[in-house]
């Protein structure tokens, strides 16, 4: 059993948490979606991998023929054209944003096991550095959260990207992202306050220690 403060017990309740946000803000295709209010539109949600669309002409295509309907993953490989506007569909701010926030996503794994080690198998001589690595691992990994979301909402429901841009907002996947990444920062001061707490506890229990057991005095 590992001792914990009510400082760590918070930090491991609200990591729990925001992990499963960054997860689920990862894989849903829900960033950005079109007001289905609208009829017509060509466009209907998106994520970091998948583009959802209702009927999107190929631009390619001179017979006008080709359309693109439903959810695709953004690298697919077998539906004929859809490599030669993935230039339309993956501008490089969508790029720039994939990028920092699997970085974010990385992050939290690396966290994830740090803390599985700090609960399960590290020595105590080593959980206060733990405890370290493992808060300023969230805040790295919160800061290129941030440069994502960032990225996305400046860029994500502009009139470059997406078709219908006008009906077009940043939907609840990304809200979850956001929160998130804001409970990665928490977790991460908590994390540093818990190693700090753990370290005047070590200390006061070597003073201890050195009381009850005072060195013998040699004539």
């Amino acid at each position: 059993y590992r001792e914990r403060t009510t400082t760590g017990k918070f930090a491991l309740a609200l990591g729990f948490v925001g992990s499963i946000f960054i997860i689920i803000a990862f894989v849903t295709p829900n960033w950005l979606e079109g007001d289905p209010r609208f009829y017509g539109t060509k466009f209907e949600k998106l994520g970091l991998w998948s583009h959802c669309f209702r009927s999107l002409p190929d631009i390619n295509d001179l017979s006008n023929t080709r359309f693109y309907a439903g959810c695709r993953w953004i690298f697919n490989p077998f539906t004929e054209g859809y490599d030669e506007i993935r230039y339309m569909l993956v501008p490089p701010f969508f790029v720039a944003t994939q990028f920092f926030f699997t970085i974010c996503f990385v992050g939290m794994l690396i966290a994830i096991g740090l803390v599985l080690m700090y609960l399960l198998c590290i020595d105590d001589y080593y959980r206060v550095k733990v405890l370290r690595w493992i808060g300023f691992d969230l805040m790295v990994a919160g800061a290129c959260g941030t440069i994502a979301l960032i990225i996305f909402g400046a860029e994500g429901d502009g009139r470059d990207f997406m078709p219908d841009w006008e009906q077009n907002y940043l939907s609840w996947s990304f809200g979850l992202a956001f929160v998130g990444v804001v409970f990665m920062y928490v977790v991460a001061v908590l994390f540093i306050v818990e190693a700090r707490i753990m370290q005047r506890k070590e200390i006061a229990r070597e003073s201890q220690e050195k009381q009850a057991y005072p060195m013998e005095r040699t004539v």
